[in-house]
C-alpha cells in the first residue's frame, strides 16, 4: 500500500499543534473498512479503548473505534504515544475535524512542538504498519515513546546561541575573513617565463 497519510501542513501555536492530513485515495476512510488493521492497532495499544472521547456518540474511544475515521484513530494513537512519554504534561488531548472528503485537521495539545511532531510522525508509521497487514518489523510502542523522550532531551542539550546585545550596547564587528589566495597568482619567489619575440 502507498503511504496512508500525507501530512500537508503543520502549524505550531502557543498551546496547540494543528496538522492537516490527507488520506491516500486507496486508504480505508473508516476503521470499519479494515477491521484487521484496527485490531492490530488495538493489540499494540489496548489503552486506546479507555481513552476519553468527547466528540462522539460515546465518552469512551473503545466504543467507537470499530467504526470511526482513520484520522480520528491517528489522533488517539498520537495522544497515547504522548502519554507514554511522561514528558507531555498532565493531559494529552486532541481533536479531529473533517475539512474535506479525505482531508482532516488534527489539533493536539502541545507542551513541546518537537515531541508532538515526533509522536504524530510515529503514529502515522504505526497506522501504516497496521493497515498494510502488519508483519515485521513489529512496532515497539515503549521503544518509540522512549525514542521521543531521547529526541527531546538531545535538543535540550544543544548549546544556545549567545543573546543579542541590549539596545545601546556597543557591538564589536566580527573580523573580516582573510582573503582567499588566488591559485593563479604567482608569488615573488616563482620564476616567471621570459617572452621571446
Amino acid at each position: 500500500m502507498a503511504q496512508l497519510f500525507d501530512i500537508k501542513k503543520v502549524t505550531v501555536g502557543p498551546k496547540n499543534l494543528e496538522a492537516v492530513v490527507e488520506l491516500a485515495p486507496r486508504a480505508p476512510l473508516m476503521t470499519g473498512d479494515d477491521p484487521a488493521g484496527t485490531q492490530l492497532v488495538l493489540g499494540l495499544m489496548p489503552e486506546l479503548a479507555d481513552h476519553l472521547c468527547l466528540g462522539d456518540a460515546s465518552s469512551r474511544f473503545g466504543e467507537v473505534i470499530a467504526d470511526t475515521e482513520l484520522a480520528h484513530l491517528l489522533e488517539h494513537v498520537t495522544v497515547e504515544l504522548l502519554a507514554r512519554t511522561d514528558v507531555a504534561g498532565n493531559i494529552s488531548s486532541g481533536q479531529t475535524a473533517q475539512l474535506g472528503e479525505r482531508l482532516y485537521k488534527i489539533t493536539l495539545s502541545c507542551s513541546d512542538d518537537v515531541l508532538v511532531v515526533g509522536a504524530l510522525s510515529s503514529a502515522v508509521w504505526v497506522l501504516q504498519w497496521a493497515y498494510s497487514g502488519g508483519g515485521d518489523p513489529y512496532p515497539d510502542i515503549d521503544a518509540i515513546a522512549s525514542g521521543l523522550v531521547s529526541l527531546v532531551e538531545s535538543l535540550e542539550a544543544l548549546p544556545v546561541e549567545e543573546a543579542a546585545p541590549e539596545e545601546g550596547q556597543p557591538v564589536e564587528p566580527e573580523p573580516a575573513p582573510a582573503p582567499e589566495p588566488d591559485p593563479w597568482a604567482l608569488g615573488d619567489d616563482v620564476p616567471r617565463p621570459h617572452l621571446v619575440r
